[in-house]
């Protein structure tokens, strides 16, 4: 059977063609430029399921200036989102997910040279990570308490428990955890109340993100891919 030369070309040719599709295709896998994940954190991730995204939470920026900003995964990869203005230089301290409604609650705090912030920011965002606002402050027993759990419910009322190991300034706090209250969705506070115990969790406790990472530096671009890859939706 004899083959004609133009036809040996066009399979050739198809056949580069695919080899080069797959291998952009295995390249740009994220839809984030390699710049966005080299100057990128992760802290906390939220796993991809069929009824909502995978959620990663980046410090973006290095040094003294950087930024909160979340990876939100879609049908065509992924998005860069950040937050509303005010949250310039504060870090993720926590962040969860109503379990009915999927609504996303966080608490940021920004850090200096004394320490960790007194206070605690509050945002909430949509079920896709792709919106959020502000939803305002509370100031915390000590700079050094560190959030427990959250609980907070679709009309506005919630709980947040700080839990307080240690405290080595001079007129510290009694260790233990403290619990504050609000009303009105976060804009206003209690005043906390102490248990030497960890209380029992708060009714609509929010769950916590599923990964929480102790990494310092960005990864490698190709160690991102990977993550990325094991949180997006199958």
């Amino acid at each position: 059977m004899v083959v004609s030369m133009k036809f040996l070309a066009s399979v050739w040719l198809i056949a580069c063609l695919g080899i080069a599709s797959a291998t952009a295709q295995e390249l740009d896998t994220s839809g984030l430029p390699a710049e966005t994940l080299g100057q990128s954190t992760p802290v906390f991730a939220f796993v991809g399921e069929a009824n909502h995204p995978g959620l990663v939470f980046v410090r973006s920026g290095a040094g003294a200036e950087h930024d909160p900003r979340v990876f939100a995964s879609s049908r065509d990869g992924w998005r860069l989102v950040q937050l509303p203005e005010g949250f310039h230089n504060m870090s993720w301290m926590y962040v969860g997910r109503n379990v009915r409604t999927y609504e996303i609650w966080s608490a940021l705090q920004a850090s200096g040279e004394s320490g960790p912030g007194l206070n605690l920011l509050f945002a909430s965002g949509s079920p896709d990570g792709r919106s959020w606002r502000y939803r305002g402050a509370l100031q915390k027993i000590s700079r050094y308490a560190v959030v427990d759990m959250i609980g907070i419910n679709p009309g506005g009322k919630g709980t947040v428990v700080l839990r307080l190991d240690d405290d080595p300034s001079p007129e510290s706090p009694r260790l233990g955890f403290y619990s504050y209250m609000t009303k009105d969705g976060g804009r206003s506070w209690g005043t906390p109340l102490f248990s030497s115990g960890r209380p029992s969790p708060p009714t609509d406790m929010l769950a916590p993100a599923d990964k929480s990472f102790d990494a310092k530096q960005p990864p490698e671009v190709a160690a991102w891919r990977q993550l990325l890859a094991s949180i997006q939706p199958r």
